[in-house]
């Protein structure tokens, strides 16, 4: 049987209208913008918040304006919420809604982004554009040796070529200490193990070791002085360095260890200035790392203790702040994005919903998921740390009955949409600073099965309108402008990036809003390739040096549940009859129904495992043990078995 996806047609609580033209919404969502070219920028259209529709003649006019929608989750009494179906990739999920689950984008956006990271990891290696590259800074370092820099910490440098496939020599004088060094690495899986989309080709997994090796703290101020004099006395490695830090910290975030910039600086002042410990390539900071510093740095986990559910509830009550900064980096804008799903009642679209307890559930866990999957992008990365609404009753039949739905082309988080959006236009600034506009146009993204034959500038742009589209489509859909949506900290993040969000065209691929909402409608899950890939996956959190065991988060595959959208507040309808005069009762009679959608979650855990598994290892495990009970069995009994 074919796998199933997102498209088809609603279940009804009502009978669906016969409609004698088209529906009051296009017939579903669609694929991103084809072009990257940005319009010249205008007023936007104000879009209509006025829906209408034929009916045996009938014209109904339905005013969105005063509309409020209810999302619920209807109990199902057979049904083991602690051990939901699970479904290695979406396509093989019951999925029949023609309403675009945010789920379902954010797994387009995990497959992207990691397509993107990956070209990004090997153009930083090798060099592109204006940026020379990593590979070209180890062998400055290297040539620094027999010129007087005896300092330089040759082994980790030589092992760091030889993991990165750079070409090198190693003196036999240093044979020993450099296999030392790599020994170490290795032994240490925590460190060196490659996970996520390092597992995608030998390249990619010795850019993994390389870099992981290279953010070990040095803490001999002799070899950090080196380093940097060797920097110093060649202009363009200098440069090539500040740009693969900057590129870091803009790609992920602001580095969790010094690096060597402030010992350049002192160096410039004819000083020499070194802190307790440098990194070459320092890994980056993230929300929940520093949470968990903050929480036991120099004291024991206590036992039970779920980060992420500490996040959470420090989100919600303000004591962590996720809006970007001017040194935020892509994943931090990722996080902010997912804001909007534990915290709804704050984002502008939450006057046009009401949400009841479980589909608030069904957004924790898709925010659980989203954050895990975006961790995994950034694995290589991050620093792990060591410390009721009802159909209403009917009635007899009237001669003409209009039914009205409440139509959504995607699940109302708009928030979480726009700001995703914002994101990717963030990321593209990031790798055209980094490598050039034309280089970032030679450049393609990755994928598992090889290079996806689209230039990675178009494809950016391609995303950031499929979710502007989202966005602006689901706000209509709710009967409020996008600009309602735009809260303050969306237009404070906007100023970040240099937009005015105002501006049609500034947004979203660049070709208009108009443009971008009618292809996201077009949009065919079915159709895109990403959306049938598997998702599974562990990414570390933190290491427990008590109990020296590594806290995961582990993405056992998806399952789905069903959302009643119903009234909460129905719109303003007027019906007109043939001949122009307003109809009503008993001549017709309005029907306010509900619609049922089948939308995905993700499953994920959070456990302390002995040993991390890789994709593969992982999906095996899922696959031979099924049940989300025995899968986290296995895992805590040590891994595969």
């Amino acid at each position: 049987m074919a796998p199933r996806a997102e498209s088809p047609t609603p279940r009804a609580e009502s009978p669906a209208p016969r409609a004698e033209s088209p529906a009051p919404r296009a017939d579903g969502p669609g694929t991103a913008a084809e072009g990257s070219t940005h319009a010249e920028a205008t007023a936007p259209s104000t879009p209509s918040r006025r829906r209408s529709w034929l009916v045996q003649g009938y014209r109904v006019e339905a005013d969105l304006a005063h509309q409020t929608l209810c999302l619920s989750i209807p109990a199902e009494g057979d049904k083991d919420e602690d051990e939901p179906e699970l479904f290695a990739t979406l396509r093989d999920a019951p999925l029949t809604s023609r309403m675009v689950s945010a789920a379902l984008l954010a797994h387009k956006a995990k497959q992207f982004d990691d397509g993107v990271v990956a070209a990004v990891e090997l153009a930083a290696q090798q060099g592109a554009g204006r940026l020379r590259g990593k590979a070209y800074l180890i062998e400055t370092w290297l040539a620094a040796l027999p010129h007087g820099a005896p300092a330089i910490p040759a082994a980790l440098l030589l092992c760091a070529a030889r993991l990165g496939g750079v070409a090198r020599d190693v003196p036999p004088a240093l044979a020993a200490e450099v296999a030392r060094v790599r020994g170490e690495l290795l032994a240490d899986e925590r460190r060196s193990k490659p996970l996520g989309i390092y597992t995608w080709s030998e390249p990619l997994r010795r850019v993994f070791q390389q870099d992981r090796l290279l953010q070990t703290p040095l803490d001999e101020p002799g070899q950090v002085e080196a380093l940097a004099r060797a920097l110093r006395d060649e202009a363009a490695a200098r440069t090539t360095y500040e740009g693969v830090l900057a590129l870091a910290s803009r790609l992920t975030g602001p580095p969790d260890t010094p690096d060597l910039t402030p010992v350049l600086r002192s160096l410039d002042r004819g000083q020499v200035e070194v802190g307790r410990a440098h990194a070459i390539f320092p890994p980056s900071r993230s929300v929940e790392a520093e949470l968990a510093n903050k929480l036991f740095e120099g004291g024991p986990i206590p036992e039970g203790f779920d980060l992420i559910g500490e996040l959470v509830a420090r989100i919600r009550d303000g004591r962590v702040d996720l809006r970007p900064t001017e040194g935020s980096g892509w994943y931090d804008y990722q996080t902010w994005s997912l804001e909007p799903l534990v915290a709804p009642e704050r984002a502008p679209e939450a006057a046009r919903v009401s949400l009841d307890r479980r589909y608030r559930e069904h957004l924790l866990a898709l925010f659980k998921g989203a954050l895990a999957l975006a961790r995994e992008t950034h694995v290589k990365q991050l620093a792990v740390p060591a410390p009721s609404c009802a159909p209403p009753f009917p009635r007899p039949r009237p001669r003409v009955e209009i039914d009205v739905l409440p139509e959504l082309a995607a699940e109302p988080t708009v928030s979480y949409f726009l700001r995703r959006s914002l994101g990717y236009r963030f990321v593209r600034k990031a790798l055209e600073g980094a490598f050039g506009a034309d280089a970032l146009a030679r450049l393609e993204r990755l994928t598992p099965e090889g290079p996806v034959e689209l230039p990675l500038s178009e494809e950016l742009a391609r995303i950031e309108g499929l979710l502007f589209g989202a966005a602006a489509a689901t706000a209509s859909d709710l009967g409020m402008s996008l600009d309602e949506a735009m809260d303050p900290a969306f237009r404070a993040a906007c100023a970040l990036v240099g937009l005015l969000p105002d501006q049609d065209g500034a947004l979203g691929s660049g070709r208009g809003r108009e443009h971008d909402v009618e292809a996201f409608r077009r949009f065919r899950a079915q159709d895109d390739p990403d959306l049938g890939r598997d998702a599974r996956m562990m990414v570390p959190v933190l290491y427990d040096r008590e109990r020296r065991k590594t806290k995961v988060w582990v993405f056992l595959g998806w399952s789905a549940e069903r959302v009643l959208v119903s009234f909460q507040q129905p719109p303003l309808v007027r019906i007109f009859a043939p001949d122009g005069r307003e109809a009503s009762p008993p001549e017709v009679e309005v029907r306010y129904g509900a619609l049922t959608h089948d939308v995905p979650y993700p499953v994920v855990a959070e456990l302390y495992v002995d040993r991390l598994l890789d994709r593969d290892e992982l999906r095996a495990l899922c696959d031979r043990h099924r049940g989300r009970r025995a899968i986290l069995a296995a895992l805590r009994g040590g891994g595969p078995s």
